[in-house]
């Protein structure tokens, strides 16, 4: 199987190759490597590739779509439901973000800026109560611990002795 690959050159030390959700594939590379190189590395990484672009294709059949109407009401809810839910867990443990944002990123439910304001994705208001919750208390949570360390996960632990089993409803 023959790949048609774009790729990018910046100031990096590695390559790195993504498969898309639309099965297009991303080389990234460092500015003075080869196209033969490259050439290497992606046969190289031809069943890694053909893995990849099948998982892909599998993962869109399952993958829900969202209209417009569906995207309007989500976030209808999520304004109503995730402030809420980050008053009630911030007066528990302690802590208090600077504000609370409402995004529609895919990839992540959640975030916590380096100033304590925390955004969630629209899409988290179609997961299981109890993940919501996880995500909500685990973003609190770097507002005292801005890493993913021990003490960050003991943290969560004081509050939420469950959290392993809830970060598996996702």
């Amino acid at each position: 199987m023959i790949f048609n690959y774009t790729v990018i050159r910046s100031k990096r030390k590695s390559v790195a190759i993504q498969v898309g959700a639309d099965c297009s594939i991303t080389v990234r590379a460092p500015l003075k490597i080869s196209q033969k190189e490259i050439e290497n590395i992606m046969q190289d990484k031809k069943e890694w590739l053909e893995k990849a672009i099948i998982s892909q294709r599998e993962k869109a059949k399952t993958t829900k779509r969202y209209t417009d109407e569906d995207i309007k009401l989500l976030r209808a809810r999520a304004k109503e439901v995730i402030p809420q839910k980050v008053e009630y867990f911030s007066d528990i443990m302690g802590v208090k973000p600077t504000a609370v944002k409402i995004n529609s990123a895919k990839k992540r439910y959640g975030s916590c800026s380096g100033e304590n304001s925390l955004n969630f994705s629209l899409y988290l208001m179609d997961k299981d109560e109890r993940f919501i919750d996880y995500v909500v208390v685990h973003e609190l949570a770097h507002i005292r611990h801005h890493n993913h360390s021990k003490d960050f996960y003991r943290f969560i632990e004081g509050f939420m002795p469950d959290y392993k089993e809830r970060m598996k409803l996702k």
